[in-house]
């Protein structure tokens, strides 16, 4: 009789952790990430029961585990890889811009020293007169 009783328990946890990993539990929140305690809820046992008489559905909710976190940690990866991506291209940018802003200054500088000598030359030369438009 023990022996149909673990069949049945052991039955009921493997259920229990296909529909966590279907996301369609029947007990706990389809939220909740495959664990033993939410594998235990769902089938209605013990952890210990799972931990001493399931050490091989254990190993299957173990790699489920680390198959999210492994997911979850490549996927901060790739995202982190466009970050870094975003921001080399943001850096040449800012360089580009820079230089740009160097060239415009001096472009500025010279066309007022010019306009001092322009003015300069004006009013030393009065035979000059200024036009004014309306």
């Amino acid at each position: 009789m023990s022996s149909q009783k673990e069949k049945a328990t052991h039955k009921a946890v493997r259920l229990a952790i296909v529909r966590i990993e279907k996301g369609r539990p029947t007990i706990v929140s389809d939220k909740r990430k495959i664990s033993v305690a939410a594998v235990a809820e769902e089938a209605g046992v013990s952890r210990a029961l799972i931990h001493r008489d399931c050490p091989d559905l254990l190993e299957r909710i173990k790699g489920g585990v680390n198959k999210g976190i492994r997911q979850q940690r490549d996927a901060k990866q790739t995202e982190l890889n466009e970050y870094k991506e975003r921001n080399r291209e943001l850096r040449s940018e800012v360089a580009e811009l820079k230089a740009m802003l160097a060239k415009v200054q001096s472009q500025n500088a010279t066309l007022i020293r010019k306009n001092t000598a322009l003015s300069n030359t004006h009013a030393e030369n009065s035979n000059v007169t200024q036009l004014i438009y309306s």
